[in-house]
């Protein structure tokens, strides 16, 4: 796996737009219809958000143990926080010094192990400790990784943002970040926004659904699925970058 990771340590795409925060606006309207997911559409909604990767001196990604098919196998650990990233290598540095982490986009990264055609190689992803919280108080039994979207009512549309005349279905790995978009909803939809509630669900289940749905209803909703990154996240790579 060293050629792999070697290979995807290169800067990301669209994150000068994500840290100027340009990305982020429009209001808020319905979902539009849309076609199915393709490999390709997936790697291009995940190249949108960057994650953390631990690698040691021979550029081999920090692994866990983790259980696949009834059978316990290593994975590379994905880190979603920066911050707990570092705290991480304090503890890695002490068996190798020249451990080091790697900013990469998701959508690489995923493209390289999960959909690699020759040598599939899972994830295990490692969420934001506060975001996680965050998702327990919505649901007392969530696991995984959250990410909160907005929906007109309990069983209504999910809400949907324009931009440029297009519709995307955004979804947070920030409750705080949605939260900041609703306010902005409410100064001048107060009405509709009453009726809003927050949902979570889990980037693990996303990521499976987008690879095996085979609903055209759901293909519609998920073609527009637009992930943005905590502003948290944000600020910690822009605080790392060269001043």
């Amino acid at each position: 796996m060293r050629q792999l990771f070697s290979s995807i340590l290169r800067p990301l795409p669209l994150l000068a737009a994500l840290i100027s925060g340009s990305l982020l606006g429009g209001g808020l309207v319905m979902p539009l219809p849309a076609e199915a997911l393709g490999e390709e559409a997936i790697v291009d909604k995940l190249e949108q958000v960057p994650v953390f990767i631990i690698l040691n001196s021979d550029g081999q990604p920090l692994t866990a143990a983790a259980e696949v098919n009834n059978e316990e196998i290593k994975v590379p650990v994905v880190f979603i926080d920066g911050e707990a990233a570092e705290e991480f290598l304090t503890r890695a540095r002490q068996e190798d010094p020249s451990a080091q982490v790697a900013l990469v986009d998701l959508g690489t990264l995923y493209q390289e192990t999960v959909l690699n055609s020759v040598e599939q190689v899972p994830l295990l992803y490692l969420p934001i400790g506060g975001e996680l919280d965050a998702a327990l108080q919505l649901e007392s039994n969530f696991q995984g990784v959250p990410l909160f979207i907005a929906r007109q009512g309990a069983n209504g549309p999910y809400l949907t943002i324009n931009q440029n005349g297009e519709a995307s279905l955004p979804m947070f790995f920030s409750r705080n970040d949605l939260q900041t978009l609703l306010d902005r909803y409410r100064e001048t939809n107060a009405a509709a926004a009453s009726e809003i509630v927050i949902q979570v669900l889990s980037l693990e289940w996303l990521l499976a659904t987008m690879i095996n749905s085979n609903d055209p209803a759901l293909d519609a909703q998920l073609e527009q699925v637009r992930l943005f990154p905590s502003t948290e996240v944000l600020n910690y790579i822009r605080s790392q970058q060269p001043r």
